[in-house]
């Protein structure tokens, strides 16, 4: 499905369940913190699928619960509400969260974009014109927001030359019909379907390799006492990753079940990421990784923050 409505609890019935928790904890007994299932959020963004995969095979730990929510920015207050530890989300989200003044900690890269995440032109007519002027549809609460930065600083066009249109997810494939754009920054397998009819791809991730990325993060308040859950979480995602890409007809099914997808469509889109290994993700969260850089520039630019924005990079829970 589309990549901010990105089967566990859904946020509001998490809420519910917090509150019931520390009203039965008043009566009874408080809880210390490391005994509670650790929260970790994730929509229905096929990146994510290892965690689900790991679940539905048992692999999971029993002190994980999966969280699953419509979407990224649902999980972004989610986090800064304290309803959730941790989620999988993108980098530029997890740094817009660190801007905010929630601080947070990058545990692993989950998944890199290659491709599945495009700017489109309407049709070939409005690609080769000009972009002065032109209405430009994207989700601004998403990683869109920084794709569309990078193709805009790429073309050499300010923010201010282009009309940008909020436009929410599940809107996209409407707004491009109805003509009310000329642009839109989308994701797989939505591209597929508008390349389709007649949209034509003028830039996706492949040309900013290594900067839309899917990161585990976590609060930092929340890492004490939860080293074993971390590691044994992160083990579980290698084996659903496995699951994932292991070409097992039963796996490759469920996850096109969920995610709405034939297997057609299903392969196109994991052609267009990468799940990096353990040693490939600790290479990927060392000191200056290049996702950062990119994603400083457009928070300063945005006037989301006036100074540098450091989230911990922290990979000592990826398995060795």
């Amino acid at each position: 499905m589309d990549r901010q409505a990105r089967t566990g609890y859904g946020v509001a019935a998490l809420l519910l369940l917090s509150g019931c928790a520390l009203l039965a904890g008043g009566i009874f007994k408080v809880i210390p913190q490391p005994e509670r299932p650790l929260q970790i959020g994730t929509n229905l963004w096929l990146g994510y699928e290892p965690f689900h995969l790991a679940r539905a095979a048992g692999h999971l730990p029993e002190d994980v619960t999966l969280v699953e929510a419509r979407s990224s920015p649902a999980l972004m207050e989610a986090l800064s509400s304290g309803s959730l530890d941790g989620a999988a989300l993108t980098m530029d989200e997890v740094m817009r969260l660190e801007a905010a003044g929630r601080p947070m900690a990058i545990l692993a890269v989950l998944d890199i974009s290659r491709g599945a995440d495009v700017v489109l032109a309407r049709s070939g007519d409005v690609a080769q014109a000009s972009l002065a002027g032109k209405r430009i549809g994207v989700e601004t609460e998403g990683v869109g927001a920084f794709v569309l930065h990078r193709f805009l600083e790429r073309r050499g066009v300010l923010p201010a030359q282009v009309q940008v249109v909020q436009v929410a997810a599940g809107d996209h494939e409407e707004a491009f019909a109805k003509h009310k754009l000329d642009y839109l920054v989308s994701y797989e397998p939505l591209v597929g379907r508008l390349e389709g009819r007649g949209a034509v791809r003028v830039f996706d991730s492949a040309a900013i390799a290594g900067e839309v990325v899917d990161v585990l993060a976590l609060r930092r308040d929340r890492l004490a006492g939860r080293d074993e859950a971390l590691r044994r979480l992160l083990s579980a995602w290698y084996r659903g990753v496995g699951m994932l890409t292991g070409g097992q007809p039963e796996w490759l099914d469920r996850v096109a079940q969920r995610q709405g997808m034939t297997r057609e469509q299903l392969a196109r889109v994991l052609s267009g990421l990468d799940f990096p290994d353990s040693t490939g993700s600790q290479a990927l969260l060392a000191p200056g990784t290049r996702a950062l850089e990119p994603v400083r520039r457009w928070l300063m630019a945005a006037g989301q923050t006036q100074g540098p924005v450091d989230p911990l990079l922290d990979p000592t829970y990826l398995p060795r």
